[in-house]
Parts: structure tokens; sequence; C-alpha cells
């Protein structure tokens, strides 16, 4: 239980439907067992953790990319996830991250939020460092018009 919201929360930002976060957190953590061997004692073990899940979800992604080319359904309303310091704007955020086409929002997250580079995107994905580029750069888009108040609210 130590590990399981946190890595709950990374899963859940991309994929935000409970049964299938909890099936690719599985997942990710029988992987680590698997390979805590490897695990050397340099950094942190939640880092490690971390990437292994973020590797399950990229895997995931990869074996059901034509169902996930659907657009986004209905937002979540309460995903685990990012760090604010205020739970309102965390679920906020969240929400609106859910909004973005599948691939952008893993993209975005995997850029974003967890710090990955385009090419270590690209190799995780099997897309080419442009498409990482480019799903990014839509995801901002996308992202400042999401965000975008009408003129006269206020």
């Amino acid at each position: 239980m130590l590990f399981f919201d946190k890595m709950l929360a990374v899963v859940r930002r991309n994929f935000p439907d409970k049964d299938t976060a909890i099936s690719i957190l599985n997942n990710g953590f029988l992987r680590a067992f698997k390979k805590i061997s490897q695990y050397s004692g340099n950094g942190s073990f939640e880092g490690w953790l971390r990437k292994i899940m973020l590797h399950a979800v990229a895997d995931h992604f990869q074996a059901n990319k034509a169902a996930l080319a659907r657009p986004v359904g209905e937002l979540t309303e309460n995903s685990a996830g990012t760090t604010t310091a205020d739970p309102f704007l965390q679920k906020d955020l969240v929400a609106i991250l859910q909004r973005l086409p599948p691939a952008t929002r893993l993209v975005v997250n995997l850029f974003i939020i967890e710090g990955y580079s385009h090419k270590e995107i690209a190799a995780m994905l099997r897309i080419s460092t442009g498409t990482s580029k480019w799903h990014v750069a839509e995801g901002k888009k996308l992202l400042k018009q999401l965000l975008q108040f009408p003129e006269n609210q206020y």
C-alpha cells in the first residue's frame, strides 16, 4: 500500500477509467516484482517503480492504439494524480488533461509532468521524435484553448 496510490495516480493521468488503470497498475507491479533484482539501490525506489509503471502505460497504449483513437468520453470526477497544493485545482487540472486526445495526453504527461525527453518518449511509444514534439505542441495548443475564459466573465 506504500506506493499504490502514487502509482495509481501516475496511471490514471493517462487512463482515467478505474478498471483499466487497475489492470495497468497490476501489470506494472508484476513487472516490478519480476525485475526487483535489477534495482541497484541507487536513486529512489519510488522513481524506479514510477518508470516501470510508465512503461506499463506505454505498452498498454501500444497494444490498444486502435481502440484509444476514439474521442475522449466522460471526464472522471475523482482522478488521483498531480501534486498541487489545492485539491480543487488538482481535480480541475486532471479533468482538463483528460479532455486531450489519448495519444496527445500520454505524450504531454510523459514530457511535461514526468520529464521524459522527446527521444525517450519516441523510444517508449515507438514513434518518431517529431511526432512526440507534435503531440506536445498540439497538447499545449488544446490546453490553451480549454483554459481560456470568456471575455465577459470578469
